[in-house]
């Protein structure tokens, strides 16, 4: 196992980075930061945690590293922000070796160059299980902040890309897959999310969206998030949930329902959002013009509930709406 010391002399070393706003960086007991004129800051932390996000054996440390980042800034981008500083901390089990740790810190830089955003700060511990939370710091402008609250009933429910591929990607790791074509698609949707940052940050430029969030757990649960947690509901029409192409050639051999899966699988990092029906020509030209995919999906209601349709009729019930943490 790596020591304290040494884990931050490396640390100092890859991640010491001077940007726009640093004022003081890694290496005091605090950073200094500036941030735009009249901006809010947007405050976030999300953690990876062995054997609740991630198996250990099935990753390489630098994709951890990068997705523990990944996962992070799309919440941001979610409030249509721009992401500009993180802080990391990083639970090292006895098991973490150098060259392992080294590999996680390729991949924050890695996450930190792609992503635009510059470490400065954070802390290294022990630990029995191998973890890492980030803590990313934001600014968005105070008029064009989009948040979970704001829908309105009638609104129309849209999905950016496609869903159930990370959660099909575990279930094809868990079973020691990646043995066909697909596979290596659905795993690397699971190990390298990409978070909606330009399409978050296009949508609250142009204030359309009513109300905004990432997919972390679930297409179902997120959706009460943003409506049934306010008063209100939603209907969506099983058919219209974009799945890929990798999705429906091998969700058969791993789940009965493929959109089930779907709908409650998480950790898919598309943003999920609502948007007056008098702007649907709007979303289409910034679909059109980010080349980025985005699903009607379904329709804001009065009633606080979630009814999943079929464009032929009836109702479809999903009985497991997304992962919740700490419920056996």
């Amino acid at each position: 196992m790596i020591d304290e010391l040494s884990a931050l002399r490396r640390i100092k070393e890859r991640l010491n980075y001077i940007g726009k706003g640093v004022v003081v960086g890694i290496g005091d007991d605090a950073a200094a930061l500036s941030t735009e004129h009249n901006s809010l800051v947007l405050a976030t932390t999300d953690s990876q945690v062995e054997d609740v996000h991630f198996l250990k054996e099935k990753i390489s440390p630098k994709d951890l590293g990068r997705r523990a980042l990944a996962v992070a800034v799309s919440d941001i981008g979610a409030m249509g922000g721009v992401p500009r500083f993180f802080l990391s901390c990083i639970g090292l089990s006895d098991c973490v070796d150098s060259d392992f740790f080294e590999c996680i810190l390729e991949g924050l830089a890695l996450g930190s160059e792609e992503f635009k955003v510059i470490p400065v700060g954070g802390n290294i511990t022990s630990s029995g299980k191998l973890f890492i939370n980030i803590t990313v710091l934001g600014e968005v402008e105070p008029e064009l902040v989009v948040r979970r609250k704001g829908a309105r009933e009638g609104d129309i429910i849209y999905l950016s890309g496609t869903v159930g591929d990370s959660a099909l990607g575990l279930r094809i790791l868990k079973r020691g897959g990646n043995t066909l074509e697909e596979d290596s698609f659905l795993i690397e949707r699971h190990y390298r999310p990409s978070p909606r940052l330009v399409l978050g940050r296009e949508l609250a430029k142009r204030r359309l969206a009513t109300s905004m969030i990432d997919v972390s757990d679930g297409v179902i649960l997120d959706l009460e998030r943003i409506t049934v947690e306010h008063g209100l509901g939603a209907c969506i029409y099983i058919e219209k949930i974009p799945l890929s192409y990798c999705y429906r050639k091998r969700v058969s051999d791993f789940a009965p329902d493929p959109y089930e899966l779907a709908l409650s699988g998480g950790e898919d990092y598309e943003l999920l959002f609502t948007v007056s029906k008098e702007r649907q020509k709007e979303i289409e030209f910034v679909s059109r013009m980010l080349g980025i995919q985005v699903s009607e999906i379904g329709y804001v209601t009065g009633e606080p509930s979630i009814s999943v349709l079929s464009l032929h009729g009836g109702e479809k019930r999903i009985p497991y709406k997304g992962f919740i943490h700490l419920r056996k």
